[in-house]
């Protein structure tokens, strides 16, 4: 009877080393999905946040460029005023031009007309 029993722990225990190799892979398999959710719960970036952002850096470098353009006007009428104490009517003209350009390029520029 004692042979029995010990024969059957015997087979019993053969089979206990796939079971273990179940767990584990089972176990991994639970870690990869726990960290494949992690990763979803992340918030990422939506198309539209990116094109306004996009479209944000665009104007902010388009307003730098205008208003760079402008300060350079002004620079190269007070250099010519500087040096022959005349005013240069196309200089002139010129930063006029400038200061046009930046104030149709911004809302902050423009006036909201009242009735």
């Amino acid at each position: 009877m004692n042979l029995l029993i010990l024969v059957a722990l015997v087979v019993q225990s053969g089979d206990y080393a796939p079971a273990l190799k179940a767990t584990t892979e089972a176990r991994t398999q639970e870690a990869q999905l726990r960290e494949v959710a992690s990763l979803a719960k992340t918030p990422t970036r939506s198309i539209a946040e990116e094109n306004s952002k996009a479209y944000t850096a665009a104007r902010d470098q388009e307003f730098v460029g205008k208003f760079n353009k402008l300060i350079n006007r002004l620079m190269e009428f007070a250099d010519t005023y500087k040096d022959g104490k005349t005013l240069d009517i196309k200089k002139a003209q010129a930063i006029r031009q400038a200061w046009l350009d930046l104030e149709k390029s911004e809302a902050i520029f423009r006036e909201e007309r009242k009735k």
